[in-house]
């Protein structure tokens, strides 16, 4: 078993409860909530738009929050949220990625050497489902944040 990365919809008054919380995870038992799961693929992605692994979020940075949130709520449970505007914020500039782009400087090198979860670098005879996987992780990151932007949601990473 490992780390994956499901996010949320909720509400930013919600994250503010969260913040008092000592379970925060109860809030993931809703079903009813909008949510996108790019599983393993976080720290990949992260690396492969912003050339850090997501250990190291960039302050400030709206793709690297898009990954790891805004802020953290629990960082021992790695619980971020991200309020409604950031989420605006963050839909929009991941529109205007061109995803292909970084795809064409993939290198599984870069990726192993940086110790970059998953540790499935070693693997270069699937380079080409790793780089699907990615793809597929960004398309459905970005049609969340995009939903979640025009319902002025905010998100729980």
């Amino acid at each position: 078993m490992g780390m994956i990365a499901n996010y949320q919809s909720t509400t930013d008054t919600e994250l503010e409860k969260f913040m008092c919380l000592d379970d925060v995870e109860e809030a993931q038992e809703n079903e009813n909530l909008e949510t996108c799961d790019i599983d393993k693929m976080w720290d990949a992605l992260h690396f492969l738009l912003t050339g850090k692994s997501a250990s190291e979020p960039i302050e400030d940075d709206l793709i690297s929050e898009a990954i790891v949130g805004q802020f953290n709520i629990s960082e021992e449970d790695f619980i971020s949220g991200t309020k409604a505007d950031r989420v605006k914020e963050i839909a929009r500039a991941l529109q205007e990625i061109n995803f292909e782009t970084y795809i064409d400087k993939f290198d599984m090198r870069a990726f192993r050497q940086n110790h970059i979860y998953p540790d499935i670098w070693g693997y270069e005879d699937e380079a080409d489902l790793i780089k699907d996987d990615l793809r597929n992780s960004f398309e459905n990151l970005k049609k969340f944040y995009e939903k979640m932007a025009a319902q002025e949601s905010a998100v729980l990473v």
